[in-house]
């Protein structure tokens, strides 16, 4: 629970927690509330201890809480509400308008959160920060492919016979995710992969990979590619990988030298 999973969850939970401002009018409200305040106390007790282990004392738990306050300041400064109605409404003759406004706002919002998690660094594992660093780094590189000629790519998503053929696929896309399922948890540790969850991972971006290009929207594959290219060589995935090539190759080895 110390990992950058945790961290996540802390910031979605205490989401619902803190900025829920509707009155409580029920026993089940209450008690539901009180089962959410006991979650987030539990992971700022994680969060603490992980400090107390990677420094030696708590003192650097106040500066994680002002990165978490950090954190939202950075979301509230993109305003996802509006952004998700300009989405929404996004035709070709606003598209101009649109990737002009939230293009740079996105690469301000990843270079706010590298400063946010960069001051949480003393209350996360080391391989957590690496991944959730890397992870921000990729995004103006993404955004630069996703941006590109007023959102080329992305404004194909809008397109009614691509929408209508994803929207054909959903069992398909279903199907390629409960592959996830198949390693008997729900959220996936990317700091600690199983084989088994290597080999799921694989599996499904190679299963949205073909529904994507089915539906003319192979060029989408590029930029979520971009973030999970830069993840996998930090995680076990790669050392199993490496592994079978070299298994592999001993085989090979083997059966020449038996035939020789």
């Amino acid at each position: 629970m110390s990992k950058l999973s945790v961290t996540l969850l802390f910031i979605g939970v205490s989401l619902v927690v803190v900025c829920d401002g509707s009155p409580v009018s029920s026993e089940s409200s209450e008690s539901s509330e009180s089962r959410e305040t006991n979650v987030v106390q539990k992971i700022l007790n994680n969060v603490r201890e992980q400090c107390i282990q990677n420094t030696g004392s708590d003192a650097a738990f106040d500066g994680f809480m002002l990165s978490y306050q950090m954190a939202w300041m950075c979301v509230a400064d993109f305003d996802t509400e509006n952004f998700k109605i300009d989405y929404g409404l996004l035709t070709n003759a606003t598209r101009e308008a649109f990737f002009s406004k939230y293009c740079p706002k996105g690469r301000t919002l990843a270079s706010c959160l590298a400063g946010s998690l960069k001051v949480m660094q003393p209350c996360v594992e080391v391989a957590a920060f690496e991944m959730g660093d890397v992870l921000l780094r990729t995004i103006p590189q993404a955004l630069d492919l996703a941006c590109h000629n007023d959102g080329e790519i992305v404004f194909k998503l809008k397109d009614e016979q691509r929408k209508e053929c994803m929207a054909q696929k959903a069992d398909e896309i279903s199907t390629c995710f409960n592959m996830l399922g198949n390693t008997g948890q729900y959220v996936i540790d990317f700091t600690e992969l199983t084989q088994e969850q290597c080999s799921a991972l694989t599996n499904v971006r190679q299963c949205m990979k073909d529904i994507l290009k089915s539906c003319d929207l192979a060029e989408i594959v590029n930029v979520y590619e971009i973030p999970i290219n830069a993840i996998l060589p930090l995680t076990s995935c790669l050392n199993q990988t490496e592994q079978q090539n070299v298994n592999l190759h001993e085989n090979n080895s083997i059966v020449e030298i038996s035939g020789a």
